[in-house]
């Protein structure tokens, strides 16, 4: 059944949230310079409240979102009716695109699963600049700053988020507890998961915003675990040219496997 969160709940979840523990942790360093970046990470533990983070200064900076703004793009669809529901089929203009993947018919999962940009384009575009806004303060995404056009604003527009911010927001998506309904909410966790083990499920979003000015790579999402409770994660860094796609997975991967999130030796090969 569909249910919405009361003012007072989410008002009591944030301050939580806010309250708890910020621990350092500053030999996960290494994983960043083994890539010759610099970048931050987060690390969200609810059930002992606290924060483990590198970089703290960093990780309360805003950058833009980029394709981690698919996650809410998504929600607001479902949930304005942007997106009827998972199995939507958005067509292919039969254009060349960036990625092979890109040049075929979506859904929602193989949107979110290869990051489709142009598909995110038409969501955003059919939910609309005031629909759109009213929803990102509702969801209190970021600094909700939209300048740059609906269907560039996440891209290279003003919208800025921290890496905290996004552990806060994941946090309440994974849980049930955004001011929507939890169709929306359901159907976006199970575009996001990556990963599923007898032991674990990894749900993640990437992001990067290429090399253009203040360029920035992201890795965000949490991890299910049996008998234990949920960890959320946010890392971002500045790329270079050597920089490849995996590395941030990489540095993510060797943090969780470090902090005891993920079973040692869970990397895939």
């Amino acid at each position: 059944m569909d249910r919405f969160v009361s003012p007072l709940v989410a008002l009591l979840a944030s301050f939580s949230a806010s309250a708890a523990d910020v621990v350092e942790h500053a030999e996960w360093q290494k994983h960043f310079d083994e890539k010759g970046v610099r970048g931050t990470f987060v690390l969200l533990e609810p059930a002992n409240d606290r924060y483990l983070v590198l970089n703290e200064s960093r990780a309360r900076q805003g950058f833009i979102p980029a394709s981690t703004f698919k996650i809410p793009n998504a929600l607001i669809g479902l949930e304005v009716g942007s997106i009827s529901d998972e199995n939507e089929v958005f067509r292919w203009d039969g254009k060349p695109k960036m990625r092979p993947e890109w040049e075929r018919d979506q859904t929602l999962d193989t949107g979110m699963k290869y990051s489709v940009v142009w598909m995110f384009q038409e969501i955003a575009r059919r939910t609309g600049k005031e629909r759109m806004k009213e929803w990102l303060v509702r969801l209190d995404y970021g600094n909700k700053d939209m300048r740059g056009g609906i269907d560039q604003f996440w891209l290279q527009g003003a919208i800025r988020i921290s890496a905290f911010q996004q552990v806060d927001f994941l946090r309440k998506l994974s849980e049930g507890e955004l001011p929507m309904t939890q169709r929306s909410q359901r159907l976006v966790r199970e575009a996001l998961v990556v990963e599923k083990t007898p032991v674990y499920t990894l749900y993640a979003k990437s992001g990067s915003t290429g090399m253009l000015r203040n360029p920035v790579n992201w890795w965000v999402g949490w991890v299910e675990r049996k008998g234990k409770p949920r960890a959320y994660f946010a890392m971002n860094f500045v790329p270079n040219t050597k920089t490849k796609y995996e590395d941030r997975i990489a540095i993510t991967r060797a943090i969780l496997d470090e902090a005891g999130v993920l079973p040692s030796g869970s990397r895939p090969s």
